[in-house]
């Protein structure tokens, strides 16, 4: 499986570029992730564990559709009132992310962002739900539609609201 080239958006410099594009391996990515997540449960997502890559990340806990068991995930997120929009984009790698799989199987999930835990309707947005949001997706987070440029498959879109407790 190759992975495809993606040159250097204008809006990074080399340096980010280099550091990010350094990292674009399914493998490496998962490990960084791992690491990623413990680091923001300790600091409550303050400091460097909350603004990575250039845009703010949030945990997202989905259920794994292989094991069944909890699955922690730092994602970047564009945030809206109280909704979450989070984008499958992994680097533009040719496959989706293992959270996007999983909240496609079970619908479900608990979102934090920074200290604040909490359990939220997901929703995939598809078709003409997810073409209204992408503009301001991409604005937000100018890699989400540079990835997507040069990538085959769409990458998922999820909407995350708030559950009443």
């Amino acid at each position: 499986m190759s992975v495809k080239e993606v040159p250097k958006p204008d809006f990074m410099d080399e340096e980010e570029w280099s550091k990010l594009i350094a990292t674009r391996d399914a493998k490496i990515i998962a490990a960084v992730a791992k690491v990623h997540v413990e680091q923001y449960i300790a600091a409550g997502g303050e400091g460097d564990t909350y603004y990575t890559q250039g845009g703010p990340t949030c945990l997202v806990t989905s259920v794994g559709r292989k094991t069944g068991n909890d699955v922690i995930s730092p994602v970047n997120f564009m945030q809206e009132g109280d909704d979450v929009y989070i984008v499958g984009s992994i680097a533009g790698l040719d496959k989706h992310p293992h959270w996007a799989l999983n909240l496609e199987a079970t619908p479900q999930a608990w979102v934090q962002v920074k200290a604040k835990r909490y359990p939220a309707r997901v929703e995939r947005l598809a078709g003409e739900a997810r073409a209204e949001v992408w503009p301001r997706l991409v604005e937000f987070f100018p890699l989400w539609g540079h990835f997507q440029k040069y990538c085959d498959r769409e990458f998922m879109v999820f909407r995350l609201s708030p559950l009443e407790q």
